[in-house]
């Protein structure tokens, strides 16, 4: 049995540079359970998993967000949310996706939720063919305005993202580009080994150059429930003019889009369910 996936975190050891890096084996093969491995374009679903997931880095106690993706060429949707917790849930919709797109034209829109306020962040990125492996780099830069990169691995459920901390007035930025360069290549020598045992992948950022601080279990887990399916149904049955179950029907099954757990909710059940706001 595969243990949690793990966020890494690292610092180089002239502590100019975080570095976060994704062990998601046990996430994505969680993904392949409940999402068909065959349908079109999973290769991509799987990239952005392993992209937004290195954000965790970024947010703080409590925070969380939701990342979501209209694709118009080629079509598809795709929505992720996470927390700081390092719980998260993903599903993609791809209708007549025959491949994983080499780039996507399209909108980002992420919504960022923080503790002290009640309206969340929202900030939108137009993607106007970009590359699958590139659209949270234009999220880092375009809406985070912060200095990192991402970069994942094709040989193994793993990824990095290169974050400049913050600096003192006095001290003079590094520069980035030559940075990732220096960097990139031993981390995706590290990738290919698909090093799984925390001894192993921290002894291999070592000799890097960086230094072990933390690490955080990561998980697809989905908050839906029974509960909650049967008072979403309610609303439906509030604002529609059509009725919910047929004549003689006493039954309907709801299949959650996110893990694909089907709960089968009966006509009493609706009716004796308010919504939460009621």
């Amino acid at each position: 049995m595969l243990n949690h996936s793990q966020l890494y975190t690292f610092i180089d050891r002239d502590r100019k540079f975080a570095l976060y890096f994704l062990e998601g084996q046990k996430l994505i093969h969680d993904l392949v359970l409940t999402h068909n491995p065959r349908q079109a374009g999973f290769s991509y679903f799987r990239t952005i998993v392993l992209s937004v997931q290195l954000m965790l880095g970024l947010l703080k106690q409590r925070e969380s967000f939701c990342v979501y993706i209209d694709s118009e060429s080629p079509y598809f949707r795709l929505k992720l949310e996470m927390n700081a917790m390092g719980l998260m849930r993903a599903m993609m919709y791809a209708d007549l996706l025959d491949a994983a797109p080499e780039t996507v034209t399209g909108q980002l829109r992420l919504l960022k939720f923080l503790p002290s306020t009640e309206m969340p962040y929202q900030s939108i990125v137009s993607l106007d063919g970009v590359g699958a492996g590139e659209i949270i780099n234009q999220v880092l830069k375009r809406s985070y305005q912060v200095k990192s990169r991402i970069s994942v691995s094709q040989d193994s459920d793993q990824s990095f993202m290169l974050h400049q901390l913050p600096l003192s007035a006095k001290e003079t930025p590094a520069d980035m580009d030559a940075a990732f360069e220096q960097y990139a290549g031993p981390l995706n020598d590290v990738m290919k080994q698909a090093l799984m045992d925390q001894d192993a992948i921290i002894g291999a950022m070592k000799e890097i150059g960086f230094k072990f601080l933390a690490r955080k279990p990561v998980e697809f887990k989905c908050s839906c429930s029974k509960q909650q399916m049967i008072e979403n149904l309610k609303r439906v049955a509030n604002t529609s003019d059509e009725p919910l179950f047929g004549p003689g029907e006493d039954v309907l099954e709801t299949v959650c889009q996110y893990c694909n757990t089907a709960y089968q909710i009966t006509k009493q059940e609706v009716e004796a369910s308010p919504p939460d706001n009621q």
